[in-house]
C-alpha cells in the first residue's frame, strides 16, 4: 500500500510494478535540501526505486509543468544536489507514464492480479507481463497459445 500525491503518480506505479527491471519502489522517499536562489529548500522525490541493482529517485511531472522556465531551474539545482550526495535523480513526465495501450494494460492485470482465485494461466500471464514488458492482451494469448476467452476474469461460484 503506497500513498502517492497525483493520479499521475498512481498511474507511474503501474510501470514501476511491472517493469522487469525494477526490484522494488517506494512513494516519497527521505529528501534532501538543496540550495535555490540563494536559500535552502526541502525536496522529497515521488519515489525511490531500485532499478538492475541501483537506486534511482523519480521525480514525476505533467510535461506542462515541466516546460515552466522556474521548473526547470529548481530542477536542476535538485539534480546538482542529488550527484553530491551519490544519488541519481530522474525527472519521468506524463507522455512516458500515460502510453496507451501499454498503461491501461497494467492496470487491466493489476485489477485481476489481487484475487484469490487466479489460476495457474493467471500466474503465468502475469509472469509473462513482467519478463516481456510492454505487450497487448492479444499478443500473451497467442504466446501462451491459449484461446483468448480462458484469460478472462476468474469466476467465483
Amino acid at each position: 500500500m503506497l500513498t502517492v500525491e497525483s493520479s499521475l503518480e498512481f498511474d507511474a506505479c503501474f510501470h514501476f510494478e511491472y517493469s522487469p527491471t525494477i526490484e522494488q519502489f517506494e512513494a516519497q522517499p527521505e529528501g534532501f535540501f538543496y540550495t535555490f536562489s540563494g536559500r535552502q529548500c526541502g525536496y522529497t522525490p515521488d519515489f525511490a526505486v531500485i532499478d538492475g541493482g541501483k537506486r534511482r529517485l523519480i521525480e514525476v511531472k505533467p510535461q506542462s509543468k515541466v516546460l515552466q522556465s522556474e521548473f526547470r531551474s529548481r530542477f536542476h539545482a535538485k539534480q546538482l544536489r542529488a550527484n553530491a550526495l551519490g544519488l541519481h535523480l530522474v525527472l519521468v513526465t506524463d507522455k512516458q507514464i500515460r502510453v496507451n495501450p501499454i498503461l491501461n494494460n497494467l492496470k487491466l492485470l493489476h485489477r485481476y492480479s489481487g484475487f484469490q482465485a487466479m489460476t495457474p494461466l493467471h500466474l503465468r500471464l502475469l509472469r509473462l507481463v513482467k519478463r516481456l514488458g510492454a505487450v497487448t492482451v492479444v499478443g500473451l494469448v497467442k504466446v501462451i497459445g491459449e484461446e483468448p476467452g480462458c484469460t478472462k476474469r476468474p469466476s467465483y461460484h
